[in-house]
């Protein structure tokens, strides 16, 4: 919900809910630590949805360590986004030789 929102009051309020429950024990620290390793596991798929995901994850992530419920085993377990790659890296290394026409350069390869 908080990757969907976009929006940092409901990373605030989500991060208050998790507070809360981790406070009055109705949520174990193994239980969240559960809960947020789902969300790492899927985070691939949910960035195809979100592409700010990995952003907003991080910013939640820092909000619930400040607010003191979840251990630092969590945010070194944080997923990162892999490097982007770029159309052009596709051509296999191959530079095309300055002196060479464009269809002459097709034709070789």
């Amino acid at each position: 919900m908080t990757l969907e929102a976009l929006n940092e009051s409901v990373e605030e309020a989500m991060c208050e809910l998790l507070k809360s429950l981790d406070t009055s024990c109705l949520v174990s620290p193994t239980m969240m630590e559960q809960g947020f390793q789902r969300v790492y596991d899927d985070m691939t798929d949910i960035a195809i949805d979100i592409p700010l995901a990995y952003i907003i994850l991080d910013r939640f992530l820092q909000r619930c360590y400040r607010a003191g419920f979840i251990s630092d085993k969590l945010i070194k377990n944080q997923p990162t986004r892999g490097r982007k790659r770029f159309v052009s890296e596709g051509d296999g290394g191959l530079f095309k030789p300055q002196n060479m026409q464009m269809r002459e350069f097709n034709k070789q390869v």
